[in-house]
């Protein structure tokens, strides 16, 4: 998720009574890239135990835990290890559900505790109960974000919904609507394949077509390659008029072919009639 990050933070005017927000967010989204940037990062600190790590838990010092359980020497990171750093993240995104509901000022910090942690200990997006936290955290930020329509929202719930397949009704909607916003319409393409898939309906949502040709037209990962694919094919109905307006407006001329095509003529040549210009441009 970090190619989420990369970008930077355009400062727009915002009212007094936002502006203290909107700096405490853009400050967050910025630890964020710090936090990630530096993640993997070696450090001089000396080396804990497994006690050590069993007392911060024991302190309830999930954050700092987090931050110095790489601290324990490879041979001693047992299954007993894992399950304490799966254990304090969780509880970390939880803090993020309750500090949500009074605003994203007091949950700021505790977010960009969570993609550092995730990429500097891998497995945490593989573990089931803690993705289900995470996605019930989201819940809390969107509602947030909702009440409080700040730029660089989208560039936070992104990164905090990394890994996370399946979110409450209504959730992947609301990302891909905030992650459109502040970061562009192919990226929020997963979130709209997401949506698409828990209710039929999202396909007749003009951003969702939108998002789904910008990810065709310039997509070259895999991933988001097959989310604009996915989301296509389950919204054909509604997606076939745009799909085939833009392969006809797809010059190909070049001695590659063009990303679109190369993109979006699987799903094309899969479903519906086979016109004269999905001949000639989908062989």
């Amino acid at each position: 998720m970090t190619r989420f990050l990369r970008r930077s933070f355009l400062v727009v005017r915002v009212a007094p009574a936002a502006r203290r927000g909107f700096l405490a967010l853009a400050a967050c989204a910025a630890l964020v890239a710090t936090l990630v940037a530096h993640a993997g990062t070696a450090r001089a600190d000396s080396e804990l135990s497994m006690q050590d790590l069993v007392a911060l838990d024991r302190q309830k010092q999930w954050t700092e835990l987090l931050d110095s359980a790489d601290r324990v020497k490879p041979g001693a990171r047992t299954a007993d290890w894992a399950r304490l750093v799966t254990a304090a993240a969780t509880r970390v995104v939880e803090q993020i559900a309750r500090a949500s509901a009074t605003g994203l000022r007091q949950a700021s910090s505790l977010v960009a505790v969570v993609p550092a942690a995730e990429h500097r200990y891998a497995f945490l997006v593989t573990d089931a109960g803690y993705l289900d936290a995470k996605a019930r955290s989201l819940a809390g930020v969107v509602a947030a974000c909702g009440r409080e329509p700040l730029s660089g929202c989208g560039v936070v719930v992104a990164a905090l919904a990394d890994g996370v397949a399946r979110f409450p009704p209504g959730i992947a909607k609301a990302i891909a609507l905030l992650v459109a916003d502040d970061i562009g319409p192919a990226e929020s393409v997963h979130f709209w394949a997401l949506a698409a898939d828990d209710d039929k309906d999202t396909c007749r949502h003009p951003r969702l077509g939108r998002a789904v040709v910008h990810a065709l037209r310039s997509a070259q990962a895999s991933a988001q390659i097959a989310d604009a694919q996915r989301a296509a094919t389950t919204c054909f109905a509604q997606l076939e008029q745009t799909l085939v307006e833009e392969l006809v407006a797809t010059k190909d001329t070049a001695k590659e072919q063009p990303l679109y095509l190369r993109n979006a003529c699987p799903v094309l040549k899969a479903h519906g009639p086979q016109t004269i210009a999905k001949k000639k441009k989908c062989p």
